[in-house]
């Protein structure tokens, strides 16, 4: 009896927590079980090897449960040491890309004045008391320091612009060639001054203006275009889509009353003095959270670490076998995209979006694209749907021999992941002019658009 319960015992642990992932899968049907590949990867294999563990544990010779049930546990044993040994290197990595500050790094900012952490808009608006769309804050704060991450060899920061930007202040007064709308992507999160992406181009022969900032989706980019685009007038923008958070960073917006007015024909956007209140109020409270320390209980409360550590999800991303959220439809994607191309547009410029796909897709001997390809799908037809152009990063990064190399290990873009990028881009955008009619075009943009776009990927 002893043997046929430690038999038991040890096919029903492994067992429980194998069906306790379908179970969640099914709870949540249309995030991960509403489409053929999730519902085989979440719901089918592990619910079949959870049953067969089980059946094992109730109707084997104890001698069989037993056996079967102890290689069940050392495999689960072993799956999670090594998760762990992923996750403590995440935690550094984490506790760098929210702003932990050594000793000595401390100091150093205590003599800087102006400098915060990294923020994002939205969370600042809040704290603002933020309800209408023309007094937001959708820009970082002039002149100051900003915090991207920290590390052992370093603080990784940027001086902003005039406007709260990533760019060298001298950028504006010249006519800009591009405005480059995103999230921390765009704004070169945790790479050196001239390596970012906006840095990149400009090496290209682009003037261009990055516009990014951490955290930030489709309607706060929208609302950045309509504050920022008609005074710079910029002869081409683009703005990129993100496939890792983007979408749900649609969907949070979206439940944001005062960003859902930015997809109106008659919205107010505002500018720098109407937002001069909300700039004020976000400056103090930025600077209050920037002298906050940085622990690991930050990384556990402001991240999904432990929920992601009992799921294994290092460990199975290294397999190749972690899935993106299945895509809802979202049709506020397309009315974003276009306003976007409308208010673009309206001085003569051309609209076009750089889809970047996510560091997942590219790893593990098991990955495969078709999980990946259904937000793509959808993003790509709406841009179609709209007569976009759209720059795939994607498609260029697949045709390298080793696409992670093009990712830091916080996942936004290496030194060199930001070089081929915008390398891609600039080439895209000769062969747009190529093919871009000038007729009918606004003054200045007329005058502009005369000259040949030139750029240097030479230069790379």
């Amino acid at each position: 009896m002893t043997k046929r319960y430690l038999g038991f015992l040890a096919c029903a642990l492994p067992a429980l927590y194998l069906l306790l992932g379908p179970v969640y899968a099914l709870l949540h049907f249309e995030e991960y079980a509403s489409e053929t590949p999730h519902f085989i990867r979440y719901v089918l294999v592990p619910g079949l090897l959870g049953m067969a563990f089980a059946i094992v544990g109730l109707f084997a010779k104890p001698s069989i449960s037993g056996l079967v049930g102890t290689c069940g546990l050392s495999v689960l044993l072993a799956l999670f040491l090594f998760e762990a040994k992923l996750t403590a290197t995440t935690v550094s990595v984490r506790l760098g890309m929210l702003g932990q500050y050594t000793e000595e790094q401390d100091e150093a900012l205590g003599r800087t004045q102006d400098v915060v952490r990294g923020f994002t808009l939205r969370r600042l608006n809040r704290l603002s008391g933020t309800n209408e769309l023309s007094k937001a804050l959708l820009s970082g704060f002039p002149s100051t320091q900003v915090v991207l991450c920290t590390s052992e060899s370093g603080i990784v920061s940027y001086t902003a612009d005039r406007y709260g930007f990533n760019n060298p202040d001298h950028l504006y007064e010249k006519h800009l060639d591009l405005m480059l709308l995103g999230d921390s992507f765009v704004e070169g999160f945790c790479l050196p001054p001239g390596e970012d992406l906006a840095a990149r181009l400009r090496d290209g022969g682009l003037a261009t203006a990055s516009m990014g900032m951490r955290g930030n989706g489709p309607l706060i980019e929208l609302a950045t275009l309509g504050r920022f685009g008609d005074l710079l007038q910029p002869r081409l923008v683009l703005m990129t889509f993100f496939e890792g958070n983007d979408w749900e960073n649609l969907k949070s917006e979206l439940a944001v009353p005062w960003l859902r007015t930015v997809l109106s024909p008659d919205a107010n956007y505002g500018s720098q003095a109407t937002a001069e209140e909300t700039i004020r109020l976000a400056r103090i409270a930025a600077a209050e959270r920037s002298r906050d320390a940085i622990t690991v209980v930050d990384v556990l409360t402001r991240t999904a670490l432990l929920r992601n550590f009992i799921a294994l999800q290092q460990t199975f991303t290294r397999l190749g076998l972690t899935y993106p959220k299945v895509a809802a439809e979202i049709p506020e994607f397309r009315q974003t995209l276009h306003r976007a191309k409308a208010l673009t547009e309206s001085w003569g410029g051309t609209f076009a979006l750089v889809y970047v796909p996510r560091l997942d897709r590219f790893m593990g001997p098991l990955s495969t694209y078709a999980p990946f390809d259904q937000l793509r799908t959808r993003v790509l037809d709406s841009a179609a749907a709209e007569g976009i152009e759209v720059i795939d990063l994607y498609e260029a990064f697949r045709g390298r021999s080793d696409p992670a190399h093009m990712y830091a290990p916080d996942g936004h873009f290496s030194r060199e992941g930001a070089s081929i990028a915008a390398q891609v881009i600039l080439l895209q955008l000769q062969a747009m002019e190529k093919t871009k009619p000038t007729a009918g075009a606004k003054e200045p943009y007329a005058q502009l658009q005369s000259r040949p776009l030139r750029t240097r990927v030479d230069a790379y």
